[in-house]
């Protein structure tokens, strides 16, 4: 009898030895069955989502136009139907939008499941400026772009000369620019001459002598005020002096 207990009691040990070796295994191999398994989920979901059309583009909303098409723009967009909504070139797309002169910004976004969003916003013609190619608008950061076949009736002509048109345009965009509504809606040219700098053609044979674009602002507050004595000729090149003579 003592015997069979000390073999009984020596063996337990043991059994409850094996017995903890073989439950950090089962746990073991459940973890890696598990991380197997979310292994095989994400990559299911990545092929789905990067290279089948189940989340392909379907539809492409545009927004924002005013003279552009929609249609337009999703031609020149050119997205494809069907091409998974996470390789859609978003940059690519901006580009090629961006070559319209029309627009000023893009905006893309991705709406998933399957659309592509687009939201433009055009370029606000300012002024028209007559060049070789056609008539020109201009917008108020003196960016041509679009072409008309007949002069705008509702907005000034632009007129430059000198050897930096660039930088004439921008001088006369930046006068304009600074006027109050009241004062730009008597605007009918404005110019840029090399030797004189802005000057502009205003209603009832008026001239506003604008000169440089340094000081804008203030030649704007000062020549309301100026416009209401008589005369021909408003000169506010210099803001200290500023004059009017017929």
């Amino acid at each position: 009898m003592r015997k069979s207990t000390t073999r009984e009691s020596s063996g337990g040990p043991r059994d409850r030895g094996r017995r903890g070796q073989v439950e950090p295994r089962r746990r073991f191999r459940a973890g890696r069955w598990i991380v197997l398994v979310l292994l095989g989920m994400v990559t299911v979901a990545a092929v789905l989502v990067f290279f089948t059309p189940v989340f392909g583009v379907r539809s492409v909303q545009v927004r924002g136009t005013e003279t552009l098409s929609s249609d337009r723009v999703r031609q020149v967009a050119s997205v494809g139907q069907g091409t998974p909504l996470a390789r859609v070139d978003r940059d690519g797309i901006r580009r090629r939008l961006n070559e319209l002169s029309r627009v000023d910004s893009v905006r893309i976004r991705l709406v998933w499941p399957s659309t592509v969003s687009i939201r433009l916003v055009e370029r606000e013609p300012l002024l028209f400026e007559r060049t070789p190619e056609g008539i020109r608008l201009v917008d108020d950061d003196a960016v041509p772009f679009a072409g008309s076949a007949q002069p705008p009736g509702d907005l000034p002509e632009l007129r430059l000369s000198g050897e930096h048109p660039e930088r004439a345009r921008r001088a006369a965009v930046a006068a304009f620019t600074a006027l109050d509504e009241r004062v730009r809606a008597q605007v009918r040219v404005v110019e840029f001459v090399p030797s004189a700098g802005v000057r502009m053609s205003l209603t009832e044979d008026r001239t506003v002598e604008w000169g440089g674009a340094e000081k804008s602002a203030l030649k704007a507050a000062i020549l309301p005020a100026l416009l209401t004595r008589e005369g021909n000729t408003y000169d506010v090149t210099s803001t200290e002096l500023p004059t009017v003579s017929s």
